[in-house]
């Protein structure tokens, strides 16, 4: 699981703590105004794509009174760490190294957290947020080296909640790519079907397996190419851009290696 999942109504926590399972469930519960909850909302944003086998969830006390109630939260920020269902720790602060630390110890304490020894080769999930609602017309991918490059893909928009590799493979895409090497030339562009992305708030982004059937996959840069969608006006393309590089690497294990994807957790939309 990749990404904070926000709860939006107290129906929606226990149906994301069952689905979590055996997994180790970080809950914060944050409350608007808060500045401490402000201060450490970029590090418990990174710590959910640097743990991905990690739930991270996100409460607001006055939009989930009855959560909140139920879970006897007194102050915020307020991290509650579950497994099963069951409360098993808490950290209260904005400390990030603190909280980090924590993570670490349950993660540790559960050494099948980490192991990707069911994920095929080449498999790679990431997921990626836009500032504002756009609409996208093209992507652009490049890789240091074609044989990593990504070969089959399945992109989703405006998931509901986080998927993991089982649900991406089973799942209808929005659009499915068979890419190929001109698609990675410098001034190669890769079209998307512009009527299924007229709304987009969020992409994820599943690689099936690359061009070379290597261990890893590899993304360099991602470039998504559109307009926002509130003033589109045709006659004055703009671009919004998301920016991925290579600031830090993310690995998953596999049966018969490394899986390795670089790129910076924290995606930007800038429009030029």
């Amino acid at each position: 699981m990749v990404g904070v999942k926000v709860i939006g109504n107290d129906s929606e926590f226990q149906p994301e703590l069952t689905a979590a399972g055996s997994r180790l469930a970080v809950v914060k519960f944050t409350m608007a105004g808060c500045r401490p909850c402000v201060r450490i909302s970029p590090a418990f944003n990174m710590l959910s794509n640097k743990y991905p086998h990690v739930v991270f969830l996100e409460v607001d006390v006055h939009v989930c009174q009855a959560t909140a109630a139920a879970n006897n939260i007194s102050a915020t920020p307020t991290f509650l760490f579950f497994r099963n269902k069951v409360r098993v720790d808490l950290y209260q602060g904005a400390d990030a190294s603190g909280l980090e630390e924590k993570i670490k110890q349950h993660v540790e304490n559960d050494p099948g957290s980490n192991e990707d020894s069911d994920i095929p080769k080449g498999y790679l999930l990431v997921t990626m947020a836009f500032n504002q609602p756009v609409k996208l017309y093209s992507m652009k991918l490049q890789t240091s080296d074609f044989a990593q490059a990504p070969k089959c893909v399945k992109i989703f928009i405006n998931l509901p909640r986080s998927m993991d590799f089982d649900d991406a493979e089973r799942s209808e895409a929005t659009q499915t790519l068979d890419l190929a090497e001109e698609d990675f030339k410098d001034d190669g562009l890769i079209p998307l079907r512009y009527v299924k992305f007229q709304n987009v708030q969020s992409v994820t982004m599943f690689v099936k397996n690359n061009q070379g059937d290597e261990e890893t996959t590899k993304i360099n840069y991602l470039t998504f190419i559109g307009t926002p969608v509130q003033a589109t006006n045709m006659n004055d393309f703009k671009r919004v851009r998301s920016g991925i590089s290579t600031n830090r690497v993310s690995e998953y294990s596999t049966l018969d290696g490394t899986c390795l994807l670089q790129y910076v957790h924290n995606v930007l939309v800038e429009i030029v």
